[in-house]
């Protein structure tokens, strides 16, 4: 009768510890109900749930077993590092919210870095990893623009043009496309200004050096003429008799005495002959 009862109470045991373990369908479907878990940042969800399958090992397909001892250590590591990794996440958003987007690449990349990231904290990496890209793209071109103004009030309206045409203007704001099209437009007018104003003074334009050389000695009677000086208007000639004469002292001066013609750059029309009247320390022309 005793050992009637033993068995009955052995076989009962067996019954139940087989009875804990999962079958082989149930088993994929519970694996499918983890992944999902983790996939979502539910870890402590997850962890619940795999525990439940330390049971079932036995039961488990290579494919099955194999996906297991797969999500088993990222789930655990999921578990005991999300909270950490997300108070660093939360210290690089508020580092883009400032703006402050250099301070904040530099804090994710010691993120990435430092932990090995579970899906959800991934997606939020990446989404204010693209957000400091962005900010620092975009403080990048604002200081392209002011750049690019800077060399446009300077006059040189072809340097501005090339450095414009670098800035990529795909991802402007509203404020640096404005900007852009401003700056576009300005250089534009300004260049084209500039060359209408050297085209008409390059017609307006009677004659060059020669011919106002040619025009003093024709007026003075001397067989040559001596370039003195020169503005944007005028050229100032000393005539000589001789093609080398010299008609400075020995600092370099014009001496005194000398007579002076002057020839307008424009209309070729000669002034009055003039006398040099100004001290010999004076390097400049006065007449």
């Amino acid at each position: 009768m005793k050992r009637k009862t033993l068995f009955i109470i052995l076989a009962t045991l067996v019954l139940s510890l087989t009875s804990c373990a999962m079958s082989t369908d149930e088993i994929a479907t519970y694996l499918t109900s983890i992944d999902s878990s983790y996939q979502n940042g539910a870890y402590e969800q997850a962890q619940t749930e795999i525990e439940k399958l330390n049971k079932s090992t036995k039961n488990m397909t290579e494919e099955q077993k194999s996906k297991y001892e797969e999500l088993q250590p990222l789930i655990e590591y999921a578990t005991q590092k999300s909270g950490e990794i997300n108070n660093a996440l939360n210290d690089a958003q508020s580092l883009c919210d400032q703006k402050m987007y250099y301070e904040a690449s530099q804090a994710l990349d010691k993120i990435s870095t430092d932990y090995k990231l579970p899906p959800t904290e991934q997606k939020k990496f990446d989404e204010e990893k693209t957000t400091a890209e962005n900010g620092i793209k975009s403080v990048k071109i604002t200081d392209a623009l002011k750049n690019v103004e800077t060399i446009y009030n300077g006059g040189d309206y072809d340097k501005a043009t090339a450095e414009l045409s670098k800035i990529e203007t795909s991802n402007l704001t509203d404020a640096q496309s404005q900007k852009y099209q401003s700056l576009q437009t300005d250089i534009a007018n300004a260049k084209a200004a500039a060359e209408k104003a050297a085209a008409e003074a390059k017609a307006k334009a009677k004659i060059d050096i020669s011919m106002a050389k040619s025009k003093v000695i024709g007026t003075s009677g001397y067989p040559y003429a001596s370039l003195l000086a020169e503005n944007d208007e005028k050229w100032y000639f000393a005539p000589t008799d001789e093609p080398d004469a010299n008609v400075r002292d020995s600092g370099g001066h014009v001496s005194k005495g000398v007579m002076v013609y002057s020839v307008d750059k424009n209309t070729g029309n000669i002034n009055s002959c003039l006398l040099y009247t100004s001290d010999a320390a004076d390097d400049s022309l006065r007449v």
